[in-house]
C-alpha cells in the first residue's frame, strides 16, 4: 500500500542507518522522560502540567538532532507532503490548537463544543493555518530538491577524485 499524505525518497543508506541509531537512542530517552512525567502524575499531581509532556517531546526532538549531528550525519533525503498531507497536518494542527482553545474559554463556549463560535473558531483557525503549511511544504520540497542536486554533486566530486 502506498503512502498517500507524504513522499520520502532516500539518497544515501549509510546515513540512513546513522538516523535509525539517532532515532533510536533519543526514543530510549523520551521514553525514560515520559515514564518520569507518568510518575510525577501518580506520586504528585498538584505539580503534573500537561505541558511538561510537551517539553519532554521538544528535549526528545532536540536530543535527536543534537546526536544525528554528532554521529556526522549530513542526511539527504527528500520529503514533502502531498496536498491530502497538507491538510492533514493542518488539521492536526488546528486540533491542538481548538483543544486548548476549547479547555481555556470553556465558559465563553457554554460547556458546548458544538456551540456555533467554536465551530466558526474551527474554521477560522483551519483557513488561517492553511496556507502556512502549504507555503512550508514548499519550502520542504525545494530543500528536498537542493539535497539531491547536493548529492549528485558530492557523489561527481568523490568520482573525479578517484
Amino acid at each position: 500500500m502506498k503512502n498517500r499524505f507524504f513522499y520520502y525518497q532516500l539518497l544515501d543508506e549509510r546515513e540512513e542507518q546513522l538516523m535509525n541509531k539517532a532515532g533510536t537512542e533519543s526514543f530510549h530517552v523520551f521514553i525514560g522522560l515520559i515514564l518520569l512525567s507518568y510518575l510525577v502524575a501518580i506520586l504528585a499531581p498538584a505539580l503534573f502540567n500537561p505541558d511538561i509532556l510537551l517539553v519532554t517531546l521538544l528535549l526528545g526532538i532536540f536530543f535527536f538532532f543534537n546526536r544525528a549531528r554528532h554521529l556526522g550525519v549530513t542526511y539527504y533525503s527528500r520529503f514533502h507532503f502531498t496536498i491530502g498531507g497538507c491538510l492533514l497536518v493542518t488539521l492536526a494542527i488546528t486540533t491542538l490548537l481548538m483543544l486548548q482553545n476549547y479547555q481555556f474559554n470553556i465558559e465563553i463556549y457554554q460547556h458546548n463544543p458544538l456551540n456555533v463560535k467554536y465551530l466558526s473558531a474551527w474554521a477560522i483557525t483551519y483557513l488561517i493555518y492553511l496556507p502556512w503549511v502549504f507555503i512550508g511544504n514548499l519550502g520542504l520540497k525545494s530543500y528536498g530538491e537542493w539535497a539531491q542536486k547536493k548529492f549528485e554533486q558530492d557523489m561527481d566530486e568523490l568520482e573525479s577524485m578517484e
